[in-house]
């Protein structure tokens, strides 16, 4: 067959050529060596639908789990919680993830549910007992009718002593100079007034003293004016120099090379920094004297013990040596000690002997006449941090808890602003063994079944003991 465009010939490298023509698919498919298909080809092509099955089964089993039927650990019911940690719920008991404490069981109406407790009227922490002869013997009580009558409160605060803001005095050179001499050095020491406390060299107070003695030389040779020898004095006296130094040195003739530095007031040195050899300037003070002959006492106490004194109110200071002194109440500051949150009162103290140091420790004792008071024993007062109360004696061995307002404290006894009346008794031996009788009666106790009808208040537990 003779080669033509319709039917092409291949020749083959190495063989005779072939008519394409002529051989067909199903010849190629069966000749060996001259087959198109790519190994592994028909596998991967069931692998492929082996995957899309298996994603659609679990895209339907998906749907159906979420959509149509609900997860069954979803639809248990949770009913353990915990305590710490309440959003951490499951159906059964086990440990939380995050605290490891053991799961408790939810109560009813949910974690977020009001107890039924908070509801229910408040227990009474304290009932009326009813104690035998025998008991009352056995417990060793005692009772005294209330008593009213003239108040006289004592308060006893804590107090230090303290220098006076306007007591301190700076002692400085008015022109530059330097110290040769300082006989006070050390602090703590005791100078009156006028007291040398060191020897300075001026040249300023120098200069202006020979300009003073020349002028005074000369109008006492020549006569005349004295006016320029009094604005030379006047301008010593500027400078510090005091009147009896400037007489000393008119009466001597000459200069003196260094002046005294003199104490303005008495007191007691607190400060110093007076050197040898140091430079004197202006801006700087050499000695700081304190007047301890009058010192603050500065009593800290709570609040309501500042609404109680007036200014001019006279105390006592007990030191920590065991020493009375007289002092005078000077104001009530008005503001509250950051610390402790209580009012600052501020007294005077005479110290002629400077007994009182600054830093000394002791209590003030104040009196106060409060007038006619209800008054028990201290003993009969029961304080619980919330409230307090008395058991107060019904007749029949019948003792009844009862709530009162205190006032301040005189002496032994505790003033009573509201709660008893005049005439009743109050227990004031074997109260806190009668307390006990009463809480175990309260804890014992069935809670109320219902609410108090309204206009009148159903009698509270009892128990006989």
């Amino acid at each position: 067959m003779s080669p033509t465009p319709e039917h092409p010939v291949r020749k083959d490298s190495d063989g005779p050529a072939l008519d394409e023509s002529a051989v067909d698919g199903d010849a190629l498919d069966g000749a060996p060596g001259l087959s198109h298909e790519i190994p592994g080809l028909r596998l991967m092509a069931a692998l492929r639908w082996v995957l899309l099955a298996l994603v659609a089964a679990l895209a339907a089993g998906t749907w159906w789990t979420l959509a149509i039927h609900p997860h069954a650990e979803t639809a248990r019911e949770a009913r353990f919680h915990c305590p710490m940690h309440p959003e951490i719920r499951s159906a059964d008991p086990g440990t939380c993830p995050i605290c490891s404490m053991r799961l408790e069981p939810i109560p009813e109406g949910g974690a977020d549910a009001p107890d039924e407790a908070d509801d229910a009227p408040p227990r009474a922490e304290v009932v009326p007992v009813m104690l035998t002869l025998e008991r009352r013997l056995l417990a060793g009580l005692g009772t005294e009718p209330v008593a009213r009558g003239a108040g006289r409160t004592t308060r006893r605060l804590s107090a230090v002593v303290e220098s006076r803001q306007g007591a301190m005095t700076e002692v400085r050179v008015r022109t530059p100079g330097f110290i040769e001499r300082a006989p006070v050095r050390e602090t703590g020491a005791r100078v009156r007034q006028g007291t040398v406390l060191a020897w300075v060299f001026a040249p300023a107070i120098v200069q202006a003293e020979e300009e003073w003695l020349a002028a005074s030389n000369w109008e006492g040779a020549h006569g005349g004016s004295a006016s320029l020898a009094s604005r030379a004095r006047e301008r010593l006296l500027l400078l510090g120099v005091a009147e009896g130094d400037l007489d000393a040195s008119i009466a001597g003739g000459r200069a003196s090379r260094t002046v005294p530095l003199r104490a303005p007031a008495g007191g007691v040195v607190v400060e110093t920094r007076a050197r040898v050899g140091a430079a004197a300037d202006p801006a700087e003070p050499l000695y700081v004297l304190a007047d301890l002959g009058r010192v603050w006492v500065v009593a800290r106490g709570p609040v309501e013990a500042a609404a109680l004194p007036a200014p001019g109110q006279a105390a006592r200071f007990l030191g920590a040596d065991g020493r009375a002194h007289d002092v005078r109440l000077e104001r009530v500051l008005p503001s509250l000690d950051p610390m402790t949150r209580g009012a600052e009162l501020r007294f005077v103290a005479d110290n002629p002997a400077l007994s009182l140091v600054p830093g000394a420790i002791g209590e003030v004792v104040l009196e106060h006449d409060e007038g006619t008071l209800l008054t028990v024993p201290r003993d009969a007062v029961i304080e619980t941090g919330r409230a307090a109360h008395v058991f107060v004696e019904r007749g029949h061995g019948l003792f009844e808890p009862r709530t009162v307002t205190l006032g301040p404290r005189v002496g032994e006894r505790r003033a009573i602003v509201a709660g008893l009346e005049d005439g009743e008794r109050v227990v004031t031996r074997g109260t806190f063994v009668l307390d006990s009788e009463s809480r175990l009666a309260a804890a014992t106790a069935p809670a109320p079944a219902q609410a108090p009808v309204p206009g009148g208040a159903p009698p509270g537990p009892e128990a006989t003991r």
